[in-house]
């Protein structure tokens, strides 16, 4: 689903013992993996692949290779670009979930995307061969594929609901709520940290910077955003829902 195949760039850290220890921390905090156990996560570390990534860098790969990708820690966009540079987030991913490997066959199905480091990451590969085994003898794992899969499936129609149906202004009041329960909501506050750049948003919402900006700009004046250094702090949770269902 890549724009074009290319030879991966990101360092692949060996499968040494010294490694050991620390994949295996890391597996244990990906949702897919709960369920298994020290043992098992010990073998299947040994099976992965490891991917370092610095901020800006392009992980090569996912949806192409039919592998399965696991972000250890840091963060990433999966987006997608035309060649005359303008472009799409589709997700933010967060540390503990998976991507790729269940890529369609069909290439009309595949729709080009790119996968870009937010921050230094780790990222551990696991090959289909493995995956496929691992699924077949794990009812736990298999059961965690199909929540992925279907919450993926609810988010991306949520989506396409939004950007069809609201404004701009309605569309970032959404994306904000959304972030304000992935962060936790505590009273009617919730802090986003760091903040989401106005950049980021735009290309998730379909529109300009500018227009996230002003947005941004007035749900300050209203009391109902407070930056904090390079956090931002969601004051009023509650008045951001009203004003998201005036908009619809």
């Amino acid at each position: 689903m890549l724009i074009e195949a290319q030879e991966p760039t990101s360092e692949l850290v060996a499968h040494s013992s010294s490694k050991a220890p620390v994949a295996w921390q890391g597996l244990r905090n990906v949702n897919l993996l709960e369920s298994l156990s020290d043992e098992k996560l010990a073998e299947l570390a040994t099976q992965c692949h490891w991917h370092r990534l610095e901020a800006g860098q392009v992980l090569h790969g996912p949806y192409l290779d039919q592998r399965l990708y696991m972000l250890i820690h840091g963060g990433l966009n999966v987006g997608s670009y035309t060649p005359g540079g303008r472009g799409l987030i589709l997700g933010q991913l967060q540390p503990g979930v998976f991507f790729g490997g269940l890529a369609p066959q069909d290439p009309l199905l595949c729709v080009p995307v790119t996968v870009e480091a937010t921050q230094p990451s780790l990222v551990a590969s696991l090959s289909k061969a493995d995956l496929e085994a691992l699924i077949m003898s794990e009812v736990q794992v298999m059961r965690a594929v199909i929540e992925r899969l279907s919450e993926l499936a609810a988010t991306l129609a949520r989506r396409v609901v939004n950007l069809g149906t609201l404004s701009v202004r309605g569309r970032l009041h959404a994306q904000l709520l959304e972030q304000a329960e992935r962060a936790g909501i505590e009273g009617d506050e919730a802090l986003l940290s760091p903040a989401p750049l106005q950049h980021d948003l735009a290309l998730m919402l379909g529109t300009s910077r500018e227009e996230v900006a002003r947005e941004m700009s007035r749900l300050t004046r209203l009391g109902l955003l407070q930056r904090e250094g390079r956090d931002l702090r969601i004051c009023h949770v509650d008045g951001l829902r009203v004003l998201l269902e005036e908009s619809r």
